[in-house]
């Protein structure tokens, strides 16, 4: 990629053997020199993450999408039109894929085109075919398990002009539509949205940085918004449920599948009703301990503990996937007496399975759902009730519409409320709040929440602005959107020479007056695949520190993620 002309340098240069016809014009080459310098990149890694278009002559295009709004839909998609930026808040099942619509149909007939953001695991066959339903040929699905042949059609779609919705994960942001009118961003609080890999980017906080560049419209939308989003950008409350809808929230303070779970189920059933269950842990069950010692079975080369697999007949580390068999005895102390700790889905799955034998129950985790295909089956059977109960982790939260589901079982909430991260309550929340949005969909909908903090739950369950309302409190001068973060990851395979370097990153940033170091240490995971790891976390109450701080740290070990979402 050419982006400017230099003097020719005194070392040999190579001819260029071919020169290819698609270009970044001005406004993309603004946007990648953006993406590199605020979350740390070359430009050619941020570059790289665009696919081209090279636009053709603009055909004729008008559609027409049968839907009708109510007075409050008509009322929020006016008060989106209104703003650059606006977050439409509103209730699971409140009818804001409507709104989404709608605004599309008029985005197309203005001769513009749109962006549709979505969780990947949201990309589900009611998606697909609501979009098809109302735009047919209009609109194509992107994500990342699309061949590249699939690929090239769709990009030759674009620039053909017969494809002017674009629906897809992440990276569907990174396709350089022309003539780009509206891009909205669904689930927006969902962590999924921040890249793990370089760049680390955020493609909510992207999308609206885009929106801005391009001159198009942004609408984030959420039944449970981050906290960030609600207090930066101003937002329209859609409440109550598109469909008639009653839901009773039950608490148990038990472990495991206990009565009052197998009763609730059982009566769900009975009722030819369906039944969802989560679960925040994979495997049969997250950690095999010892009795006498008290010592987990650890990855020999993560500092995680091994998770039982009793369909492998192993443990498995979920960091860096190494399995061994089971062990007889503790490899610590040699003692024969082990214990299993925090049930996963697998076990849950065996449980039910033993309790309600002519029930037909599946699993819903990334065990067990690997592709695109693999996940339509799924919800394509439970949708047809060839499933009566899905047993899942947070897969089951992302979106689907499931109206005959009468009951949301969620366990083991609380080891997400104790995570040692200022979002924790956030997530728990939030998390709660989307399983329990599945039931209940039409009609009357329970939901069984097993945790012994009832207290803090309760307020929240029919008033998440509340919760909203009292996280800024708690937050303010401490915490995002309040301040901003920027957290740097030391890895290296010689212990000594990240510490070392973790001393000099700390000792560079401590210079800066307006950044300030508020943790520096081994990381809360120290070793992953061998590598042993060390963290810088900053803080400051603007972002150019953190970006001149940035900037000075750069090294091959180090690795800066700006707006940080995961602190392990």
């Amino acid at each position: 990629m050419v982006i400017e002309a230099v003097d020719k340098p005194d070392f040999k240069c190579l001819e260029i053997d071919e020169v290819e016809t698609k270009r970044f014009d001005s406004v993309y080459l603004q946007i990648l020199s953006f993406i590199s310098q605020y979350y740390s990149c070359e430009i050619g890694e941020s570059a790289a993450l665009f696919h081209l278009i090279s636009p053709q002559e603009e055909r004729a295009f008008s559609c027409a999408v049968d839907i009708q709004l109510s007075p409050a839909q008509e009322e929020a998609l006016a008060f989106a039109k209104s703003h650059p930026v606006s977050l439409l808040f509103g209730d699971t099942g409140s009818g804001k894929s409507e709104i989404y619509m709608k605004w599309f149909e008029q985005t197309l007939n203005a001769g513009k085109r749109a962006i549709f953001l979505l969780p990947e695991i949201s990309l589900t066959p009611q998606m697909s075919k609501r979009l098809t339903s109302h735009f047919g040929d209009s609109v194509a699905i992107w994500h990342s398990k699309i061949t590249p042949k699939k690929k090239r059609d769709i990009l030759e779609g674009i620039s053909e002009g017969t494809i002017r919705i674009l629906a897809g994960a992440r990276s569907a942001l990174f396709v350089t539509m022309p003539k780009l009118g509206l891009i909205v961003v669904d689930e927006e609080h969902d962590d999924s949205y921040k890249s793990a890999q370089r760049p680390r980017y955020h493609a909510r906080d992207l999308a609206i940085y885009m929106g801005k560049a391009l001159g198009a419209q942004v609408l984030l939308g959420s039944a449970t918004p981050s906290v960030t989003s609600y207090h930066k950008y101003p937002h329209f409350r859609l409440k109550g449920t598109y469909h008639t809808s009653q839901k009773q929230f039950l608490f148990d303070s038990s472990e495991g599948l206990s009565e009052t779970i197998l009763t609730q189920i059982t009566q769900s059933l009975d009722a030819k009703r369906q039944v969802i269950v989560f679960v925040p842990t994979r495997a049969n069950f997250k950690y095999l301990q010892c009795r006498d010692c008290g010592a987990f079975v650890e990855c020999p080369y993560c500092s995680v503990g091994m998770s039982l697999h009793l369909d492998r007949r192993a443990l498995m580390c979920h960091y860096c996937h190494f399995v061994e068999p089971i062990p007889q005895l503790c490899p610590k102390c040699s003692a024969s007496a082990m214990r299993t700790q925090r049930i996963g889905t697998a076990q849950v799955l065996k449980e039910l399975q033993e309790h309600f034998p002519k029930a037909s129950i599946e699993k819903f985790d990334r065990d067990e759902i690997k592709s695109q295909r693999q996940l339509n089956a799924r919800i394509k059977a439970f949708n047809d009730h060839q499933i009566d109960i899905l047993v899942g982790t947070q897969m089951l939260s992302k979106g689907h519409n499931y109206l005959n589901v009468d009951l949301a079982v969620v366990l083991g909430i609380d080891t997400l409320l104790s995570q040692p991260d200022f979002r924790a309550r956030e997530r728990a929340v939030s998390l709660l709040l989307q399983i329990a949005g599945r039931s209940g969909r039409s009609g009357e909908g329970r939901v069984v929440i097993q945790s012994k903090n009832h207290d803090f739950f309760e307020p929240y369950l029919e008033d998440y602005e509340r919760f909203i309302r009292e996280d800024l409190q708690m937050r303010r001068d401490l915490y995002p959107p309040f301040t901003y973060l920027m957290r740097i990851l030391i890895s290296h395979k010689d212990q000594l020479k990240a510490k070392d370097m973790l001393l000099e990153v700390g000792n560079c940033c401590e210079a800066h007056k307006d950044v300030e170091v508020i943790g520096a240490g081994e990381a809360p995971i120290a070793r992953i695949a061998g590598k042993f790891r060390f963290v810088v976390l900053l803080r400051s109450h603007k972002r150019k520190p953190l970006l001149e701080a940035a900037r000075r740290c750069q090294c091959q070990v180090c690795e800066i993620d700006i707006d940080p979402v995961n602190f392990s």
